[in-house]
């Protein structure tokens, strides 16, 4: 039985985008062929898409990167590149987007399902339904960041995403988000520890913004820990053939 998921395949070379579809329908029981930004913008509000194959170069005023750049700002699947190339100003690009992998072509079978598959699973395990209230939030928790209080309002902060502005509290959102990925730093902030790139024993670091550290909420040693952010991308070129 083919899994339960419908792929976008985003591919202005029509031999190549059916080819690639054929490859795909072997494992998976829903595609949809696009050629352009405005058709791909198009299938994913029109029906549920379950992750974007996305060729980089189009024929296009608009590219694979910018659909991939809406993809993270409304639509939160998984998405993959598909390219021949693979010059440093375009893996430059391509990292920014946070992509679930980068495959070069002539595109194998092998790579593209490997990657599906895998990219599937990862947006599994990190998307969280959010109930506050009557309201259901969707939340990529690979993509959180930090969040903030101010008086009864939390906001969510992520990294290409808009931020998520909630009437709530600390003490709920405990309750709902994973440990692994939300962690309380002092009376009104909250940090994804993936993302800590310097700690000592009185703040952390995300990048260049710090957060004073509460002992009330986190105990730390006065240690330094460096995070590599090279080491996230390692897997955006498992499946590139250079």
């Amino acid at each position: 039985m083919p899994k339960q998921a419908n792929i976008l395949i985003v591919e202005d070379e029509m031999l190549i985008a059916f080819s690639i579809q054929k490859m795909v329908l072997k494992h998976f029981n829903g595609t949809h062929v696009v050629k352009n930004y405005d058709e791909a913008i198009q299938a994913l509000e029109r029906q549920p898409i379950d992750l974007a194959l996305i060729d980089i170069t189009l024929n296009n005023s608009k590219s694979g990167i910018d659909i991939a750049q809406q993809i993270n700002k409304k639509y939160n699947i998984p998405f993959i590149y598909l390219t021949a190339s693979t010059d440093e100003a375009t893996l430059t690009k391509v990292i920014q987007t946070t992509p679930n992998a980068y495959i070069s072509k002539p595109v194998q079978e092998t790579n593209v399902i490997t990657a599906i598959k895998l990219a599937l699973a990862n947006a599994t395990t990190n998307n969280i339904v959010l109930t506050v209230g009557k309201k259901e939030y969707h939340i990529n928790m690979e993509q959180f960041l930090f969040a903030e209080s101010e008086g009864v309002y939390i906001t969510l902060h992520f990294t290409f995403s808009p931020p998520m502005l909630l009437r709530t509290t600390f003490a709920q959102l405990q309750t709902q988000l994973p440990k692994s990925n939300f962690k309380r730093i002092n009376k009104s902030e909250a940090v994804n520890p993936k993302y800590i790139t310097k700690k000592d024993s009185k703040w952390v670091s995300l990048d260049k913004k710090g957060f004073k550290i509460s002992k009330t909420y986190w105990e730390i040693k006065p240690k330094n820990v460096f995070y590599n952010k090279k080491s996230r991308f390692l897997s955006f070129f498992l499946f590139t053939e250079f």
